[in-house]
C-alpha cells in the first residue's frame, strides 16, 4: 500500500503540471486514507506538498513567458490572507468532536464532507466546461472574490483552488497555458502564507503531529509528477486533460464516500 501510495503521489504531481489544479484536492485523501494521518494533518500535508510543488512548476515555465503576474498577485493576495486567517484563528479553535442538537460530528467527518463536495462540483464543473475565452470579461472585484473564495477552501480542506482560477483566468483572455501557470503561481502564494497560520496549531508542528520524512518524500516524488505533467501538456489537448481529470475526482469521490459510509 506504501508504494502504491508513491505512486498516487507521482500521478498527482502530473495532474497539477497539466492541468494548473487538481494536486491538493487529490492529495488530502491521499495521506489521509492511505498513509493515515489525521483528516487535519492531511490539509497541512496538501498545503506544504502543492505549495513547494507548484513553486518547481513556476521556476519550470518562467523561461516560457506563460505566467501572468499582474493579474496572478490580485487573485493571490486575497486568496492568501483569507487562507491565513482560517489556518490561524479557525482551525486551531475547530474541536475534534461537537453537537448539533443530539447529533455528533467530528472534525474529520466535517472536513470529509466538504472535500467529497467540492470534488464532485469540480469534476462535473470541469467535465462540462469550455476553455474557450468568452467575451465579457469578470471585474477586479470578482476576482478577488474568487479569491477569498479559494482561500476559504485552501484553509479548511487543503485545496489551492486551482478548479476556481483556471476557469476566471481563462474569462480574462489568458491561453490555456498561461493560466495553467499563473494558477500555479497563485496556488504556490496561498498555500505558503496558509501553511504560516500552521505554526501556530499546536496539534500540527507539536508532538506526534507531521511526519517529515514521509512528507518530505511525497513532496520530492509529487515535484517530479509536476515535471512530468509539464511536458505531456506539450501532447495533450486541453479537452482531453478535462476529461481525465474529471474521471479521475469523480473516482476518487466516489471511492471515499464508499469508505464513509463503511466505516462512519
Amino acid at each position: 500500500m506504501y508504494i502504491i501510495g508513491l505512486f498516487l503521489s507521482l500521478l498527482i504531481g502530473a495532474v497539477l503540471g497539466l492541468v494548473g489544479g487538481g494536486g491538493s484536492i487529490l492529495t488530502v485523501p491521499l495521506v489521509h486514507y492511505v498513509f493515515d494521518e489525521s483528516m487535519l494533518l492531511a490539509t497541512t500535508y496538501s498545503l506544504f506538498i502543492v505549495a513547494v510543488s507548484s513553486g518547481f512548476g513556476v521556476l519550470q515555465r518562467l523561461k516560457s513567458d506563460s505566467i501572468d503576474f499582474k493579474h496572478g498577485l490580485i487573485f493571490a493576495v486575497p486568496s492568501m490572507i483569507t487562507a491565513f486567517l482560517i489556518r490561524l484563528l479557525i482551525m486551531p479553535q475547530f474541536p475534534m468532536t461537537f453537537a448539533i442538537r443530539d447529533f455528533e460530528l467530528s472534525r474529520d467527518v466535517v472536513i470529509s464532507v466538504l472535500l467529497i463536495s467540492v470534488m464532485f462540483y469540480t469534476a462535473f464543473k470541469t467535465l462540462v466546461g469550455s476553455n474557450k475565452v468568452i467575451a465579457a470579461t469578470p471585474s477586479k472585484t470578482t476576482i478577488v472574490l474568487f479569491g477569498v473564495l479559494t482561500g476559504f477552501l485552501s484553509g479548511f480542506i487543503g485545496a489551492g483552488g486551482g478548479f476556481i482560477i483556471v476557469p476566471i483566468l481563462l474569462r480574462l483572455g489568458l491561453t490555456m497555458k498561461k493560466a495553467v501557470g499563473t494558477s500555479m503561481l497563485i496556488i504556490c502564494i496561498q498555500s505558503f502564507v496558509a501553511l504560516i497560520g500552521d505554526f501556530f496549531n499546536p496539534e500540527i508542528f507539536e508532538g506526534n503531529g507531521i511526519n517529515w520524512n514521509l512528507l518530505l518524500l511525497l513532496t520530492v516524488i509529487t515535484i517530479v509528477g509536476v515535471f512530468i505533467g509539464t511536458y505531456l501538456q506539450k501532447f495533450l489537448s486541453g479537452k482531453i486533460l478535462r476529461k481525465v481529470f474529471s474521471m479521475l475526482l469523480i473516482v476518487v469521490a466516489a471511492g471515499i464516500t464508499i469508505e464513509f459510509i463503511i466505516n462512519p
